[in-house]
């Protein structure tokens, strides 16, 4: 069965346990029956008690609950187990290579990595150039995935700039890296959005709701003041009256200095009223100018980013080129043939899937997996691989 490179999956959390994985069993409070095992070429893993349990195709989530299912039928009584990989199986190279062989797995290696390491293209052991070749092809590919993070850094900063309710990402799919790799980054970005955004209202939420409390004290506070000042137009009457009858000498003395207390206490009483109200409204500007403050604050760190990352930007447009440009000087010097110079070999690449086995046509970007058999061109004639 032949595939095409942009059909290859990710190695994630859905990665499916092989033969040859080195896994890491911890049995929380167990000491006895936690450690590493490898994978038998049957697909087994033998633990301490329970014996052989199947892992291959696996995932380590279905091998952690098939592990817990075996071991609380009588061994250990609500187990508690986690599993990683601690060895991915290795990878093999084949074919027009200097130095085929097995060769360790490393996460993200390119099938230009892998032939480098085995010597570059050829079918002696004659360049010593691999490991420099290694080396620009990683940074070739740490650059490409700092674009697409950069770019989608900056469609987040702009959504949280114009306001937007979601992020418009640009169209990635012409850049460098994996699907499942650009998926990964744009959902890290979305999920930063959403935090920003929800942390920025619930803090302008908080400030906000207090205005309507101050607001139905400063109601309060002018009816009020309403009801003090019709007491003192009742009072302002008796004092009326009180002198008239004080010009008569009919007035009590003592009874009109009350009646002038009264009126002394319903004065002192607006004026509280008022200025109560006058701090009020001073709070609910206070608060209005720190809800500006805030959406500021927010504005003025976004601009800053946005500005910090079209900065970066701009450096990958130098960077990427040039990295790029030493990546294929060095597959020249490894002895990788240029389209220029003569038609290079085929690349395949060779995986196992269950009882299933895929062959993908491999580009020089194509991203392997642990177990790859990558087969590059053939030492035999046409007529003998045939």
């Amino acid at each position: 069965m032949i595939a095409s490179a942009t059909a290859q999956p990710s190695v994630a959390q859905s990665y499916r346990i092989g033969a040859g994985d080195k896994v890491g069993v911890v049995v929380f409070g167990q000491p006895d029956l936690s450690g590493e095992v490898t994978v038998d070429q049957i697909g087994n893993l033998r633990l301490p008690i329970i014996g052989d349990i199947r892992a291959v195709d696996l995932t380590l989530g279905e091998l952690e609950k098939s592990i817990v299912q075996s071991l609380e039928q009588g061994y250990v009584r609500r187990a508690v187990v986690s599993a990683r990989i601690a060895e991915f199986r290795p990878i093999h190279v084949l074919g027009m290579v200097r130095t085929p062989g097995l060769y360790s797995y490393q996460q993200g290696q390119s099938a230009l990595a892998a032939i480098a390491r085995a010597g570059g293209i050829g079918i002696s052991d004659q360049s010593r150039m691999g490991g420099d070749l290694v080396q620009a092809d990683e940074r070739v590919r740490l650059l490409e995935i700092s674009r697409v993070a950069l770019t989608a850094r900056r469609a987040r900063l702009i959504a949280l700039q114009n306001g937007d309710e979601r992020i418009s990402f640009p169209d990635m799919s012409g850049f460098h890296v994996d699907a499942a790799r650009i998926a990964q980054i744009r959902d890290g970005e979305q999920r930063a959005f959403d935090a920003e955004r929800q942390a920025e209202q619930r803090e302008v939420e908080a400030l906000e709701k207090q205005i309507p409390r101050l607001r139905a004290e400063i109601a309060s506070l002018q009816q009020q003041s309403k009801l003090e000042l019709q007491q003192r137009d009742l009072n302002q009457q008796l004092v009326d009256d009180y002198e008239r009858l004080s010009r008569s000498g009919l007035a009590r003395k003592q009874t009109y200095i009350e009646i002038r207390r009264e009126e002394a206490r319903i004065e002192g009483n607006v004026e509280r009223l008022k200025s109560e109200a006058l701090r009020a409204e001073i709070a609910i500007g206070d608060l209005q100018f720190r809800i500006t403050e805030v959406r500021n604050n927010y504005q003025r760190r976004v601009a800053t980013e946005l500005r910090e990352t079209d900065r970066s930007l701009l450096e990958l447009t130098v960077s990427l080129p040039a990295a790029q440009r030493l990546r294929a000087i060095r597959a020249r010097q490894t002895g990788w043939l240029t389209g220029e110079q003569a038609q290079p070999p085929t690349i395949v690449v060779i995986r196992d899937r269950s009882i299933l086995t895929v062959k993908y046509d491999a580009a020089i970007d194509f991203i392997v997996q642990p177990g790859d058999v990558i087969q590059v061109g053939s030492l035999l004639p046409p007529e003998m691989a045939d």
